[in-house]
């Protein structure tokens, strides 16, 4: 019995919060803290572990069932909780722990038993650029990619260059993978009447604004589908495949639901400056000040000759590592010289404070943007420390409903911003649209590329 390997659940598995949450969201326990939750899940733990035959615990590598643990990549134990959407028992799922001189395993989420046990279900992990490929195997990816953005979604530049090469689509791609990881999560992949194929929807459109569909076919190889074809209701066979075998068709993903999730609501009773949200600068001026524009650093820390002189080498020969190094270091010093770091924070505050004025003006300058590595929606406001330019950064503000008040985790640069907001919608504001890649190109020009654009979790 597992029991007599590992007493408690402790021993047994890590608990990380973000995989409590899901357990929480699956149950539909709103009230009980961490600790009471990690108590809930050690007596189903000690229950499952001391059966004899041990009937609640599964063991996969991949999606394969196999008998020994030595042998698995996952571990599932099936509870007596039962799953608030359809009442089946809540299955818990665990991941080989990160930190293995610790707990062996490590929670990473939960599901109910009646989706574990269903034709569509496969394990395909928690890392949401790599769900796509865990799922299916597409063979000639990129090249299907470019059929769809030349042939059959509504015209679109998806490239971080103002005039891309036909071979230059970053932002189709993340927007695919990320697209159908959401999907996956919403539960919004369909299997068609005689379980042969799977879609779901692209969210894109052709010309006459109908969407798109990715059709799998079951796979005989490693993967247990593999892409078939695009499909678009109505249209040639792709439109026959659907209407033959798919009784309703998946939605496009959704990602919001509150009109707090797309809006920075502001409050009459009180004044811009009262309604800033809370900053990290730390994180902003000492972990990522590559993302700040040039000109503002070196004002901000024009007291510290030491500084300046390192901002104003020329960095565009250099290699991605030494680019990293380079930044850490400038970071470093900020961190250390207070006078510095206070310019900085005050110059910053204020651009801040005219942005959240800015949208007590026009409440469309609040861009509503999804992260998918945290599987949550944040809002995009524009920073310009420059009043002749409409944004230089994005300052991404989360709503903190327990706290009632906003906050500011990270800066983005524009292209980044760009990229994860194209996930909810293609980007059309006064400051954020396809005109900042003109812009980009100048700076890498002389910078050399500021930073890896694909998506940022933060």
């Amino acid at each position: 019995m597992l029991i007599e390997e590992y007493e408690t659940i402790k021993s047994f598995a890590f608990l990380p919060e973000r995989g409590l949450e899901v357990y929480r969201k699956m149950s539909g326990d709103e009230k009980s803290t961490m600790y009471e939750l990690r108590q809930i899940l050690d007596q189903e733990f000690k229950q499952a572990a001391s059966e004899k035959e041990q009937l609640k615990i599964i063991l996969k590598n991949g999606n394969t069932k196999v008998e020994k643990m030595a042998l698995a990549d996952r571990v599932y134990i099936i509870t007596s909780i039962p799953a608030w959407q359809d009442g089946s028992p809540i299955v818990l799922l665990f991941v080989p722990n990160r930190n293995p001189d610790k707990q062996p395993w490590e929670l990473q989420g939960a599901i109910s038993e009646n989706e574990f046990n269903s034709d569509i279900y496969v394990e395909i992990g928690n890392k949401p650029q790599k769900m796509l490929f865990h799922y299916a195997q597409w063979t000639k990816y990129l090249e299907d990619l470019k059929i769809l953005k030349n042939q059959l979604a509504l015209s679109e530049n998806w490239s971080f260059k103002q005039k891309p090469e036909d071979d230059d689509f970053p932002i189709l791609k993340n927007y695919i993978n990320y697209t159908f990881a959401k999907a996956w999560r919403d539960k919004q992949i369909f299997l068609s009447i005689d379980g042969r194929y799977s879609v779901f929807n692209t969210g894109l459109v052709n010309r006459n604004y109908q969407y798109i569909y990715i059709v799998f076919e079951r796979n005989t190889g490693g993967k247990p589908w593999k892409f078939l074809m695009y499909s678009i209701p109505g249209v040639k066979h792709g439109g026959h495949l659907l209407a033959e075998h798919f009784k309703v068709l998946p939605k496009p993903v959704r990602y919001f639901s509150d009109i707090s999730d797309i809006s920075y609501i502001l409050s009459d009773e009180k004044t811009p400056d009262e309604q800033i949200p809370d900053l990290q600068p730390d994180h902003y001026f000492i972990d990522h000040p590559e993302r700040l524009p040039h000109y503002f650093l070196i004002d901000g820390c024009r007291k510290n000759i030491e500084i300046v002189s390192l901002l104003k080498q020329d960095i565009s020969g250099f290699t991605e590592k030494e680019r990293r190094d380079y930044w850490q270091i400038i970071g470093e010093k900020i961190a250390s010289d207070p006078d510095v770091y206070d310019d900085l924070e005050a110059a910053f505050r204020n651009a801040v404070r005219k942005a959240v004025m800015r949208v007590s003006w026009n409440y469309r300058t609040a861009i509503p943007v999804y992260f998918p590595t945290n599987n949550k929606m944040s809002i995009l406001l524009p920073i310009s420390f420059n009043t002749k330019i409409e944004a230089e950064i994005a300052l991404v503000v989360e709503y903190n409903s327990t706290s009632q008040k906003y906050s500011a985790p990270t800066i983005l640069t524009l292209p980044a911003a760009y990229s994860n907001a194209r996930l909810v919608c293609k980007p059309e504001s006064d400051w954020l649209n396809q005109n900042i890649f003109e812009r980009q190109e100048k700076v890498e020009a002389v910078f050399g590329e500021i930073e890896n654009v694909e998506m940022l979790p933060y």
